[in-house]
């Protein structure tokens, strides 16, 4: 209420103004947090029998992840069963449904701690999904009893299950797998099945947000309803000069959006684009024009007021990142209405895949570590290819499928998307379609962003201080020092980055996604590790390795060895409790530091070891569980 009485006062309006928006945002996390509670299991358990109610289900390529609620589960605390789990399943049991009540003997264990202190946080992620712990099933899976009424969430995932068993029988080879997958992909939402080699082809083409939906699958999905309707009602006078059929069609629109969406599973992409995409079309119903920034900004606010956590997710980023940068973009630049229109639209095409990528590339790299050369090109084939043929035959079939003839579109759909992976080939297959950058601090990746808001957002002179932002970002970037040292939670893995940029490894086998996460963090993706048997001296006892600047990093596995470490090492790294008589080595990090702190990362100079513990970035917080 201070800051609409203040608006007349330019700088104090704005003053009060960023507070206030800084007061609501504080205010809607902590209170999203607070209702969440989701109870974190603190420890591995089990075998233990387990029942519950299932969520949700979710295929993947060689298994099925189910979200189970109102847990029992023998033997555990009451204080311990977590809020709701997700069970892996080997393989897929097409009897389960939403809803049902089912038995099964599995081992939980907490949800996992971030691969590096500068990692992912699923930890975080899983708390907002009220997930409080993982689990593994052994042997089959117990039908208990079915639902006796379900709700309408529960019958859209039914829906989506019976889309995708419908597509798998269209396309049973094994031979057709990616096409299989992609459609599942496009009409369901569910990116798991595709196999992890297609996904990184795909996205090494740049054409990875294609399988997100989001603007261009609920904007297709509302104009084929919209000029379908439209048409349709148009050609009976009797409605059509009597009735504002426009806005009936607008309206049809909505609700077609709107069931896409929950068909797709509501990703934060797919919410922000059906929000705007209301808006347009209530612009509609009101005779407005409402494409702007102001309908980024709503559709921003509505999606934060609800889920605050999403403004730290990738897709969140992403998503407002390319969208604002193309609004901003088509709303200034000077239509040419005399241009052939077949050079318009490929030029169209080319200007929005390049703005598109320039927005996210600063998003990618921070994220991801890659960093996609040639998605302007593949995007100049693969859009029109899914806007004119793929999408519009994947509508088809939903719409045919009550009457079982998606065959007749499916088909022909599978030729499109066999297209789009050839492209997707072709272009991953080039020199430097995707390098792989090392991680970004958050000091380098902020000026950047604020640079990228002060050049879209402001019209005033000041955005020309955009550039500079974006260029300090870049400098901190090629500044920011790299770990040299990488520990896991548990000990059982360390990394080591030799002084010729080599990555060496305690164990080419144990905690592939950890090792992974942290070569990709290094920026080394497309090399492989070496272990640490080939590049240091190792015995049975540990390892040794000598630091360019001095320092002696001994590695011990062993009781035994632990008195003699300790007299030679300045950096002693043991999953053993360390002796309190060790006081040689300049820095310690034993079963001890690794429980109650999490991955450890060791940056070391000549005169400085300086480490970073995975508890010193995140905290306490109510979604942290240590000592796994």
């Amino acid at each position: 209420m201070t800051t609409y009485y203040l608006r007349n006062y330019y700088i104090v309006f704005l003053s009060t103004l960023a507070l206030s928006i800084v007061f609501v945002g504080f205010s809607s996390a902590q209170l999203r947090t607070v209702i969440m509670n989701t109870n974190m299991l603190p420890q591995s358990f089990g075998p233990a029998v387990i029942q519950g109610r299932i969520a949700a289900i979710t295929p993947t390529t060689d298994a099925t992840k189910i979200i189970l609620k109102d847990l029992q589960i023998t033997r555990l605390r009451a204080d311990w069963v977590p809020t709701s789990l997700r069970l892996h399943v080997n393989g897929e049991n097409n009897a389960l449904k939403t809803g049902d009540w089912i038995e099964t003997r599995a081992m939980l264990k907490p949800t996992p701690q971030p691969a590096s202190p500068q990692a992912f946080d699923f930890q975080r992620h899983a708390y907002f999904q009220g997930i409080g712990a993982i689990a593994f099933s052994y042997g089959a899976i117990k039908i208990i009893s079915e639902p006796q009424q379900k709700s309408m969430m529960g019958y859209i995932q039914d829906l989506r299950q019976d889309i995708r068993h419908r597509i798998e029988a269209v396309f049973p080879k094994k031979e057709q797998q990616d096409i299989r997958a992609l459609a599942v992909a496009f009409l369901t939402g569910h990116k798991q099945v595709i196999v992890n080699e297609t996904h990184e082809i795909v996205r090494a083409a740049g054409l990875a947000h294609l399988l997100a939906i989001s603007g261009l699958h609920i904007g297709l999905v509302s104009a084929l309803t919209f000029f379908t309707i439209r048409l349709f009602l148009a050609c009976i006078p009797a409605i059509a000069l009597r009735y504002p059929i426009k806005k009936w069609a607008a309206v049809c629109a909505i609700f077609s959006a709107l069931l896409f969406t929950l068909l797709t599973g509501a990703s934060i992409p797919t919410v922000r684009a059906f929000i705007m995409t209301s808006i347009v079309l209530i612009g509609v119903l009101f005779d407005r024009k409402a494409i702007s920034l102001r309908t980024v900004a709503w559709a921003a606010i509505c999606i934060l007021l609800v889920n605050p956590e999403s403004v730290l997710g990738a897709s969140f980023q992403l998503s407002f990142a390319a969208v604002t940068a193309l609004v901003v973009f088509y709303e200034r630049r000077v239509k040419d209405f005399n241009a052939n229109k077949i050079s318009s639209y490929i030029k169209g095409i080319f200007t929005s895949s390049l703005i598109a990528s320039l927005a996210t590339t600063p998003f990618a790299a921070y994220h991801f570590n890659r960093i996609a050369l040639y998605g302007i090109l593949s995007n100049l084939l693969a859009i029109p290819l899914t806007v004119f043929w793929i999408m519009p035959l994947g509508i088809a079939s939903l719409m045919l499928m009550p009457f079982g003839w998606e065959t007749i579109a499916l088909i022909p759909m599978g030729w499109g998307i066999d297209i789009l992976l050839l492209i997707a080939n072709y272009t991953a297959n080039l020199p430097f379609a995707q390098i792989s950058v090392p991680t970004i601090s958050v000091s380098a990746f902020l000026p950047m962003i604020f640079g990228g808001l002060l050049l879209v957002l402001l019209r005033s002179k000041l955005r020309l201080a955009g550039p500079a932002f974006i260029a300090t970002g870049l400098v901190l970037t090629l500044m920011g020092k790299q770990p040299d040292v990488l520990i896991s939670q548990n000990g059982k893995l360390t990394a080591i980055k030799d002084n010729r940029g080599h990555i060496l490894v305690s164990n080419l086998r144990y905690a592939s996604y950890v090792r992974d996460n942290w070569i990709r963090g290094w920026g080394k993706e497309n090399e492989s590790p070496v272990s640490f048997e080939e590049a240091i001296p190792c015995d049975v006892l540990g390892c040794r390795y000598l630091h360019p600047s001095g320092q002696q990093i001994i590695l011990n596995q062993q009781q035994l060895a632990l008195p003699e470490d300790c007299q030679k090492a300045d950096i002693l790294i043991t999953p053993l409790d360390s002796p309190s008589a060790c006081t040689h080595p300049k820095r310690i990090i034993d079963a001890h530091d690794m429980m109650t702190k999490g991955a450890h990362a060791l940056y070391l100079t000549d005169h400085q070891i300086k480490i970073i513990t995975l508890k010193d970035v995140r905290g306490t917080r109510p979604w942290t569980v240590y000592g796994q």
